[in-house]
C-alpha cells in the first residue's frame, strides 16, 4: 500500500471541491500568509490571495471576538463578477476560493465547511 503526502491528501481535496461547478479554483493557506498548495486560475496573484485570505479572516476573527458574536464561519467578499470566500482550516490553514457571480451559495459553503475540517486534520 502505497503512503500518501500531505501535499496529495490536500491536492485531493481541492480537486474535489473544483468539481463543483461553480468554483473557480481555490487554496490552502497558511494563517501567516503564505501559500500552501494553490489550485487557483495561472492569471490570479496565488501569492496575493493567499496575503488577503489571511488578512480578512485574521480581520474577521478579531471583529467577532471583539463583539463577542461568536466564532467566525467566513469572510464572504461579494464582487460584480464573483466572490471570495475564506474559511479557518484548523488552527494553522484556512481555505480560500474564487466563485462565479451566480453560484448555489449553500451547496458551495457545504462543501468548503467539510473540506475546511477535512484540511484542518490534515495541516
Amino acid at each position: 500500500m502505497a503512503v500518501v503526502s500531505k501535499e496529495e491528501e490536500l491536492k485531493k481535496i481541492i480537486d474535489e471541491l473544483e468539481h463543483i461547478g461553480d468554483i473557480v479554483g481555490s487554496a490552502v493557506v497558511r494563517r501567516d500568509g503564505l501559500m500552501i498548495l494553490s489550485g487557483l486560475p495561472k492569471e490570479v496573484n496565488a501569492k496575493g490571495v493567499a496575503a488577503m485570505a489571511a488578512a480578512m479572516v485574521g480581520t474577521g476573527e478579531t471583529a467577532s471576538k471583539e463583539l463577542d458574536i461568536g466564532n467566525l464561519n467566513q469572510v464572504i467578499v461579494n464582487s460584480e463578477k464573483g466572490r471570495l470566500i475564506s474559511i479557518g482550516a484548523g488552527p494553522q490553514a484556512i481555505l480560500t476560493a474564487l466563485v462565479r457571480e451566480e453560484a448555489n451559495m449553500g451547496l458551495v459553503l457545504l462543501e468548503m465547511e467539510k473540506a475546511a475540517a477535512k484540511i484542518g486534520r490534515i495541516v
